[in-house]
């Protein structure tokens, strides 16, 4: 085993090998810095040599130009020292068969495999212009305007999802989702990169319509018993590198991790000392930094995060595809349900605690209190009108009853889509609370003062 203590935490780790990426990204950004460029005799014949791009343990990345469709391609060439190395090899190969087979907008294509004229081992594929999601967090922070880049943010981030989705149902795991893995282009392009950690046969049953990737020589190549993937973005059983427990829940575990490093702008297991990372990792405690009062963290998104990021696998989202649904729901808003009730029925009633408010569609109601064994009418409620929110916002309990007058219709609206969208946890959340509690004084003030009444008067407003 590799002496963990001596690599920074961004190094993937695969088994008892660790990877050290210098530059950009490992399949593709921007050219980096302080690179050494690939030996022009070793170029082939095919393809003029432009610049090196990145560099790592395993190999390098330069752009090349094709000279016979002129395009700019990404070259990823194996490391010399490591050409004679038959697994090795079979490995570099085993990723160039994985990403070819994976057709996908969301994943980079893969041009051409080949040898190199001085024997060395590469693959072209395309060449991205644009960053990773690692540098845009880095830039966007929790600056001002944060909830605009949010936005953007998320529709890559559920573009990352699909392309994972898709990975799945072709039976393969990616194993080291990160921001860095996750290249971002100026016009909308999102491109999940680098499946050199890719395990197959782990995900669910291709379907007759997507069938299971074919790879020569040994699938999987594992390397048994060692960490495998990033750790600061690393589930629990990547930690032990028992790839046998690696299932689609893994990945749904990374995409959690990357949703967390995108509201948080830190990774969930930050620490500038690996080891320290893998026992983060391995604990899978995971807790939200504090955050601006004035521009408070997502309650639904940090709720999908927590969930996706369950120790315990079968406590997280057991596909990807149901995970994307929780996303796409909560950043729309919950689609609310709908009751109907027939004249005289009760919809709320007094003293009873309070879970959901109602917004009325259809039909008329009445709503009143009991004060002295007497019915006091306070008032009719149409269309459009809101009852039953006073008990949600202040956590109490019913301060009315409210029965129908006719057939209605009702949308029920959830104290949890209420908490998720108001934020009752943040500042403005207990602004909108103490609002709540001042109105529910007024109204107690203003029923024990109101004659009773059995009938609503004619012409109330609804």
């Amino acid at each position: 085993m590799v002496d963990l203590l001596s690599y920074l935490k961004e190094d993937t780790i695969n088994g008892d090998q660790v990877t050290r990426v210098r530059g950009d990204s490992p399949d593709g950004g921007v050219a980096g810095t302080g690179l050494d460029p690939l030996p022009i005799q070793s170029v082939p014949d095919r393809y003029q040599y432009l610049a090196p791009i990145s560099a790592g343990g395993m190999g390098s990345v330069h752009a090349v130009r094709d000279l016979g469709l002129l395009r700019v391609a990404a070259m990823k060439v194996l490391a010399p020292n490591l050409a004679h190395s038959s697994r090795e090899v079979q490995r570099f190969v085993r990723e160039a068969q994985i990403t070819a087979q994976l057709d996908h907008p969301n994943i980079a294509p893969v041009y051409e495999i080949g040898v190199d004229r001085q024997g060395n081992r590469y693959f072209t594929m395309k060449r991205i212009e644009g960053d990773t999601l690692a540098d845009w967090i880095a830039r966007a922070g929790r600056q001002d305007g944060f909830s605009e880049t949010l936005g953007d943010m998320m529709a890559a981030y559920l573009k990352v999802c699909e392309a994972v989705a898709f990975a799945h149902s072709r039976g393969v795991l990616h194993c080291d989702i990160k921001p860095g893995n996750i290249l971002v282009g100026p016009f909308g392009q999102v491109y999940l990169v680098d499946w050199g950690l890719a395990i197959l046969g782990a995900a669910h049953t291709p379907t007759k319509e997507t069938q299971p990737l074919v790879i020569a020589g040994d699938a999987n190549l594992d390397v048994g018993g060692g960490p495998c993937g990033t750790p600061s973005f690393m589930s629990p059983e990547q930690v032990t590198g028992a790839r046998g427990k690696f299932d689609e829940r893994t990945d749904v575990f990374g995409l959690g991790a990357v949703l967390y490093n995108i509201l948080t702008a830190v990774p969930p297991f930050d620490s500038e000392d690996l080891a320290t990372c893998l026992d983060k990792a391995t604990a899978c405690i995971v807790t939200f930094p504090p955050g601006d009062p004035t521009a408070p963290l997502p309650i639904g998104l940090c709720r999908i995060v927590k969930r996706a990021m369950a120790r315990d696998p079968n406590d997280r989202y057991q596909t990807v595809d149901e995970m994307k649904k929780d996303i796409d729901t909560t950043m729309r808003g919950f689609p609310l349900s709908t009751e109907i009730f027939a004249p005289g029925d009760r919809i709320v009633a007094e003293g009873e605690p309070g879970d959901c408010a109602y917004i009325i569609v259809r039909g008329t109601c009445v709503a009143y209190k009991m004060i002295q064994g007497q019915k006091v009418v306070l008032r009719q409620l149409g269309p459009n009108a809101v009852f039953g929110e006073m008990a949600v916002l202040t956590g109490g309990v019913r301060t009315a009853t409210v029965e129908a007058v006719d057939d209605v219709l009702v949308k029920v609206v959830p104290r949890q889509l209420l908490e998720e969208n108001l934020g009752l946890h943040t500042a403005f959340g207990l602004f909108v609370v103490a609002l709540a509690e001042r109105f529910k004084e007024l109204d107690k003030r203003l029923a024990e003062r109101t004659p009773a009444r059995t009938e609503p008067p004619a012409g109330e407003p609804d």
